[in-house]
């Protein structure tokens, strides 16, 4: 018989965390309590890592917390974040978003095969 033994802490973490944002539309998430994220100095959303790894602080960082509301939309990876605010509200709580919109969106993948621009290789028909 196997026993599997789950840490308490983690537990109730994770559970806040999966609780943070839940996804309500296909192209992003929707944060269910006020949520701050890591975001470049362009705006785009980077990983929480990056700014609690940076040690600059302040307007010259490399990357910024940027805080968003209840009921705002949560970016992937790379994109531009928007309806939030660099400066916390007083008095709010803030969450980081949950692992699961830790992510970037996937593009289109161009596959292979002979199209238009395929060629003719060997002696035949030249």
């Amino acid at each position: 018989m196997k026993t599997i033994t789950l840490n308490l802490t983690l537990v109730a973490a994770s559970a806040v965390t999966l609780a943070a944002c839940d996804q309500q539309q296909p192209d992003h998430w929707i944060a269910q309590q006020d949520t701050a994220v890591c975001v470049d100095h362009s705006g785009n959303r980077v990983p929480d890592a990056d700014c609690q790894n940076y040690h600059g602080g302040g307007a010259s960082s490399a990357f910024l917390w940027y805080y968003l509301g209840r009921s705002s939309a949560v970016p992937y990876y790379g994109e531009r974040v928007s309806g939030g605010s660099f400066t916390r509200t007083s008095g709010a709580t803030y969450f980081h978003a949950p692992v699961s919109t830790a992510m970037t969106r996937s593009a289109a993948v161009a596959r292979g095969g002979f199209g238009s621009s395929a060629r003719s290789f060997g002696g035949f028909g030249e």
